[in-house]
């Protein structure tokens, strides 16, 4: 696809053109675009003109790709907490040095809606995990952007609903961290969310030891992180 300068939203070959091109029979190829659909570079589009459409992979995918890395590996929910508390400090120090005013602005809001959604978990969940791929993206680093959201969502798919007292002072520490990205202080920005994860990491191994000493299920992590 690459070779050929096709990309996201391009139409690939039919199913004839695309027997003849790769010199594979219809079985053969109706299973390699199986593979591209669940790998998601591909999306079939019913109807007249329908087919294969190239689409852009993303968090989600990655998600459950290490998903099912880790539970083949045996790995537990704690693994995951362990690289984020190494991995996201790096990312907001990163973002404190790359992040635009544009991005630090639509944070501010992201952190406006969370505040304005403290009642209610659903509107809280949805502003915060906004705020965090923002961050990420923020970093203007590829691997971060599609990464940490990868790790959230494999974190979140074991079912961890915070109170709301507990929200609010997650709210208190994320604006912390972007006071520092947007004051541009990276050292600071990496500190304050070196102090997030190792404090949202013990309170979970704390409050839910069980649910941090399973394997990854691969299973949940796919259904959580696909994309509505």
């Amino acid at each position: 696809m690459a070779d050929e300068g096709m990309g996201p939203g391009d139409r690939y070959l039919s199913e004839a053109e695309g027997m003849r091109r790769h010199g594979v029979g219809r079985g053969t190829y109706r299973e390699a675009l199986r593979f591209l659909e669940h790998q998601g570079l591909i999306v079939m589009r019913p109807g007249p003109g329908g087919g294969p459409e190239i689409v852009q992979p993303g968090w989600p995918n990655l998600a459950s790709t290490i998903a099912l890395l880790l539970q083949f590996s045996g790995a537990p929910l704690s693994t995951v907490l362990d690289a984020r508390e190494v991995i996201e400090p790096g990312m907001a120090e990163l973002a404190a040095r790359n992040a635009t005013e544009q991005e630090i602005k639509e944070m501010a809001r992201d952190l406006d809606a969370i505040e304005a959604g403290l009642g209610s978990y659903r509107a809280f969940s949805q502003a915060y995990e906004s705020f965090w791929r923002r961050l990420a993206a923020s970093s203007h680093n590829a691997l971060f952007a599609v990464l940490s959201p990868a790790l959230r969502a494999i974190v979140n798919s074991a079912g961890f609903v915070p109170d709301e007292r507990y929200r609010a002072e997650v709210l208190a520490r994320l604006r912390r961290i972007h006071a520092a990205v947007a004051d541009r202080d990276p050292v600071r920005a990496r500190e304050l969310m070196r102090e997030l994860e190792e404090e949202f990491g013990r309170r979970l191994r704390r409050g839910y030891p069980r649910q941090i000493s399973q394997v990854v299920a691969w299973s949940d992590v796919h259904q959580f992180a696909d994309p509505m």
